[in-house]
């Protein structure tokens, strides 16, 4: 075998390790306490409330708590409600009303990524069509 191919051997090796390395920090590779969990339907709303839980978004739950609400309030103002009742904003619109920020509840990826409150978000807008519709009925 040449010094050649012997450094390429090397080096082909030390690539690979490096992409394991790489995935599995993105999760890619390792144990995913939720690999092969499918998503609970959410409960059907409550007005402009809706009852929520880790397993209605599995692995886009965004926070460190189990469960809640979510609720759309005057002016599209979107928050999450914990069992204690505390309210936390999903959007600006709701920070901007004095409602305390999400981010002490919100869970970190095993990246060290905030997980995104898009999917939650999204489903406490939907409320506030639901919300208006219901007013206009």
């Amino acid at each position: 075998m040449t010094h050649r191919n012997t450094a390429r051997k090397t080096l082909l090796s030390v690539a690979a390790v490096a992409v394991t390395a790489l995935l599995a920090g993105c999760g890619a590779v390792g144990m995913d306490p939720e690999a092969g969990k499918s998503p609970v339907p959410l409960p059907s709303p409550n007005g402009t409330r809706q009852a929520i839980a880790k397993e209605n978004l599995v692995h886009l739950w965004p926070l460190t708590v189990d469960r809640g609400s979510i609720e759309c309030r005057k002016d599209e103002q979107t928050v999450f409600v914990d069992e204690s009742g505390k309210a936390y904003a999903l959007n600006r619109k709701a920070e901007d009303a004095g409602v305390t920020k999400i981010d002490g509840i919100r869970r970190e990826s095993e990246g060290g990524w905030q997980v995104g409150l898009g999917a939650m978000r999204s489903h406490a807008l939907a409320l506030c069509t639901t919300g208006k519709d219901k007013k206009k009925s």
